[in-house]
């Protein structure tokens, strides 16, 4: 029997109980402690999956069927996994709350991957081979994120990677099974590039880039470069830093950053990183002397709101909830924030869509099984809070746009922080991967 109430996970692994009466979502570390989410009406609490019949096929033939995440919900970037997780979370209530999927009420699994791949990998084949989980929503890291799409391709599960972003998930590691419901690192930093080639035209500009040192940050900068040039932008690369994943002191590469005296910056730092690397930035001086460009999404710009030391920086984001185009309808972000008592990052609404887009591909095939399911996504156009969405045929990538603006110069007196001003809605079309592509 499951108890009747709901354990959340904070940013260093604790839990903390709140008392609700439909909800579950228990934590299991990379040491074995599980954590789910059931989602289940009274009359489901006394059932449990079980079936012969193995999940990576076809469903378990009970009341519910379960779906999981494992991702990163610790450390200096534990935010996006987290957010990420309560966008599952609010998806599957709203599934729920209408009767469920072909009358079978959505559970959640959900582990720690601690940002290792080998960790993420354990999790996700205790989720298929034990859990039977039916689809599995990706990872944070995208070193990650190909781990789990290896297994779960064997394994005939649909993978949805809506954080994980690297180009190589649906290109390298292209298998029928996957899908990518974000704009990956060959889309995003081409994006900044173009901004980039309309922010300063042909004028010679010294270009510098420092990003964590693994794959999506490595592929990050290699493609803003290859943008730079695909739009004919007049640069010269003067330094690159490297800094790892999780790095507390960036004085010594914020010092190389001036000694090369760029005039812009494109950053591939994120999440609690970025902030700490703006904070120790500010010291220096740095945004006051380079147009410094950066994954500055919600949490950032809560964080560093107060003192606004971020304000006129660009900021590059892949779903923010303020945006005119491909953003949530105002009823979804209220209802959002009246559940989280926040606004939504966007990786809330990225998971929240990759959810809906198995639950269309689900209603479409009539069935839960694996096969029949991936086979109606490819070329469809998928309607999501985001409006609709198109995912290409040839690679599984779906047609998104990505945003860039620069950091308003006030506090948004709704929001408590400051949003992009003058944002570039950057489309698919100008800055997708071509089909075949290989990194």
């Amino acid at each position: 029997m499951r108890h009747l109430n709901e354990q959340r996970v904070t940013g260093h692994g604790a839990l903390r109980r709140w008392h609700k009466p439909v909800l579950r979502f228990q934590l299991r570390s990379a040491k074995g402690l599980r954590m789910s989410l059931a989602v289940l009406t009274a009359v489901a609490l006394g059932a449990t999956a079980c079936s012969s019949t193995p999940a990576t096929k076809t469903a378990p033939t009970s009341s519910a069927v379960n779906i999981g995440f494992a991702g990163l919900l610790s450390g200096s970037v534990a935010e996006l996994g987290e957010t990420g997780v309560n966008g599952i979370k609010m998806a599957i209530s709203d599934i729920n709350a209408h009767g469920g999927l072909l009358g079978k009420k959505v559970n959640l699994e959900v582990a720690n991957g601690a940002g290792s791949p080998s960790t993420s990998l354990s999790e996700v084949r205790n989720m298929v081979l034990n859990d039977h989980i039916v689809a599995d929503f990706g990872a944070v890291s995208s070193a990650s994120g190909a781990a789990e799409e290896s297994f779960t391709s064997t394994h005939q599960v649909p993978f949805f990677a809506a954080i994980d972003n690297n180009v190589s998930l649906m290109t390298t590691h292209y298998n029928k099974w996957s899908f990518q419901l974000v704009p990956n690192t060959y889309m995003e930093p081409r994006a900044v590039a173009y901004y980039v080639h309309k922010l300063y035209g042909s004028r010679h500009i010294r270009v510098a880039t420092i990003t964590p040192n693994y794959s999506f940050g490595l592929s990050d900068v290699t493609q803003f470069l290859a943008g730079l040039k695909e739009y004919h932008v007049n640069f010269t690369v003067v330094t690159q830093q490297t800094p790892a994943l999780g790095e507390p002191n960036f004085d010594p590469y914020i010092v190389a950053l001036l000694a090369a005296h760029p005039d812009f910056v494109f950053s591939g730092q994120y999440g609690g990183d970025l902030v700490t690397l703006t904070k120790q930035a500010l010291s220096y001086g740095l945004l006051s002397k380079v147009r410094f460009a950066a994954l500055y999404g919600r949490d950032q710009l809560k964080a560093l709101g107060a003192a606004d030391p971020e304000r006129g920086a660009i900021g590059f984001d892949r779903a923010p909830f303020w945006a005119t185009t491909m953003a949530p309808s105002a009823s979804w972000i209220s209802s959002y924030h009246t559940r989280y008592g926040e606004w939504p990052a966007e990786w809330a609404i990225l998971e929240y869509t990759a959810v809906q887009t198995w639950a269309y591909a689900v209603k479409k095939a009539g069935t839960f099984d694996s096969a029949k399911v991936v086979s109606e996504l490819p070329g469809a156009t998928v309607p999501t809070i985001r409006g609709p969405i198109t995912i290409r045929a040839c690679d599984h990538q779906a047609l998104v746009p990505e945003y860039v603006g620069v950091i308003s110069s006030h506090v948004d007196p709704k929001y408590g922080f400051p949003i992009y001003s003058k944002t570039v809605t950057v489309p698919a079309s100008k800055i997708i991967d071509p089909c075949g592509y290989r990194p």
